[in-house]
């Protein structure tokens, strides 16, 4: 993986593809990674397909961890029930 500081991609944008099509670049701003950028292959909306499942997969896997670490992760399903009803009738 190569790291691009964005003063480099502004004075020199064609550094952005001086990295094999296989590899990932991040991008920083002041030393810290701001953006990945990842070669497109072939067909443009399976790529962006991927990036989303895997954020949402990771979003989920966040919410279950914090579900664990406040004990939630237990609840018997009438409680579950009870939370929902709470949420929906409070829209």
């Amino acid at each position: 993986m190569k790291f691009i500081s964005s003063r480099e991609i502004r004075s020199n944008p064609a550094s952005l593809w001086e990295f094999p099509v296989s590899d990932e670049a991040v991008i920083t701003v002041n030393g810290k990674p701001r953006a990945i950028v990842v070669a497109v292959g072939e067909d443009l909306e399976e790529t962006l397909g991927s990036l989303r499942r895997a954020r949402a997969a990771t979003a989920l896997e966040k919410i279950r961890m914090a579900a664990r670490e406040r004990g939630l992760d237990n609840l018997p399903e009438k409680n579950i029930d009870t939370e929902i009803r709470k949420v929906r009738t409070g829209r």
